[in-house]
């Protein structure tokens, strides 16, 4: 239903407000006399009654402004997507709360409390007190540009989808658009370029560095990380009854949450939950560091299925007091058995500086990749959610098989390579040697 729009002179009137006033002379034909509010700063006011009927207005100062706003305002309330300009006067900080609360059920708590940190430290403080309806593109990428001066393009990707995950979410309540939608390559937010590192695993003599260097509680977690690409999260979350004969199973993780401490926590996506085979050699290590550091239950939280709830927790690997493995006291540990597996090799094969133990991860992948595996089977063992993932960071390791494209080409296409080969060999053109069906070759004579 098309609904009507007016655009109001407030300066002017159409009858005098008294006996004896005289027409103004910035007046018009229709309304000559002036108004009680006549000078006033907002001349023109745009009038309208919403979807509910409630009676609208909007002031501006030029009158090509309030022939825009009208403009815009009629194609939206014909269209459907009319939005309530006192909706849209809502801060972006009660809108983000409002998101919070409505889609945190839905994510792991690790991933709220990233969401959150990112809000906090640098979301808010830029948009937290301005009118959602009030934010462009243009305050967007203005954002974009300050923070690429203080976070990795990695680290501004994941802060900027919290951003956009706002206003996707907005839209339709408290906003027409989303300001970090666009139409095109051409009026995108665009975001700082990531610079690909190409990842390179540790050779055998490193890992075996590595495992000659660590403490005895931790051997058997480097021996089985590197056979088996765990992530860390997973190799301190595992509990005996995940441990069997050849085979891993990851169904859970150790995570930390700010302020509410170390829990049990599900893996990262359905298609992390998976079962690794491993020689039985690895299985049985775990099991003889199970004998030399037996288990201390622990009662801890444990948010696997979705609730909180608490329970005893019997974990394969944990500190000398037996607590579960966290950051920083992880992090010291792997700091020294760097050191001391560097001072034992040599210069050409020295543990390069930011290896960590998801490091192990790369190696345990670029040994399936070397012994022919597939995409999709090393995106099983790794728990990616899909083989583009595998891909972009691993496609680098498979063997540039030349020779057997090659075969390939040669195999399919071999009979007319040879024929081609012999035409031009005997100095013919492949169209000399076509038969015309009567048993000539095409010579004329």
């Amino acid at each position: 239903m098309t609904r009507a729009v007016q655009i109001a002179d407030r300066w002017h009137r159409r009858t005098p407000a008294a006996d004896g006033d005289e027409p103004c002379k910035c007046g018009t034909r229709d309304y000559p006399y002036a108004s009680a509010v006549h000078s006033a700063e907002l001349r023109w006011a745009v009038r309208w009654r919403d979807p509910e009927g409630s009676q609208r207005k909007k002031l501006f100062k030029r009158k090509p402004d309030a022939q825009r706003y009208a403009a815009e305002l009629k194609s939206s309330m014909d269209g459907g997507s009319y939005i309530n300009p006192t909706t849209q006067q809502t801060t972006f900080r009660e809108v983000a709360a409002k998101w919070q609360a409505a889609n945190g059920i839905q994510h792991r708590p690790s991933t709220v409390a990233n969401v959150d940190r990112s809000l906090k430290r640098h979301i808010l403080p830029t948009f937290g007190d301005r009118e959602i309806g009030a934010i462009k593109k243009a305050d967007v990428q203005d954002w974009v540009t300050e923070r690429a001066a203080v976070l990795a393009p990695s680290t501004l990707e994941v802060v900027y989808g919290t951003l956009r995950a706002v206003f996707a979410w907005a839209v339709g309540e408290y906003i027409p658009v989303s300001p970090c939608d666009s139409r095109g390559r051409a009026d995108r937010v665009r975001l700082p370029s990531k610079t690909a590192k190409e990842v390179v695993p540790l050779s055998t003599a490193q890992v075996s560095a590595l495992l000659d260097a660590a403490p005895d509680r931790y051997r058997a977690a480097i021996l089985l990380t590197a056979a088996s690409g765990l992530r860390q999260g997973e190799l301190f979350g595992l509990e005996p009854k995940h441990v069997r004969d050849g085979e891993i199973e990851v169904r859970q993780q150790v995570s930390v949450i700010d302020g509410k401490g170390v829990h049990i926590a599900p893996v990262k996506s359905s298609s992390s939950r998976r079962v690794i085979p491993v020689p039985t050699a690895i299985t049985d290590a775990v099991r003889a560091h199970l004998d030399a550091f037996p288990v201390t239950p622990q009662v801890m939280a444990d948010t696997t299925d979705g609730s909180r709830r608490e329970r005893k927790v019997r974990l394969v690997f944990t500190t000398a007091p037996g607590e579960p493995v966290q950051r920083s006291p992880w992090s010291r540990a792997w700091r020294k058995m760097v050191t001391d597996a560097n001072k034992v090799l040599d210069d050409g094969q020295r543990i390069p500086p930011g290896t960590t133990l998801h490091t192990l991860r790369h190696t345990y992948a670029s040994l399936l990749i070397k012994h022919g595996e597939s995409v999709k089977v090393v995106q099983k063992r790794l728990g990616h959610a899909s083989a583009a993932i595998t891909l972009d960071t691993y496609s680098h390791l498979w063997p540039d098989s030349a020779s057997t494209t090659r075969l390939a080409v040669e195999q399919g296409l071999g009979a007319l390579i040879k024929a081609q080969s012999r035409a031009h060999h005997n100095g013919n053109s492949p169209e000399s040697t076509r038969d015309d069906g009567n048993g000539m070759s095409g010579h004329s004579g």
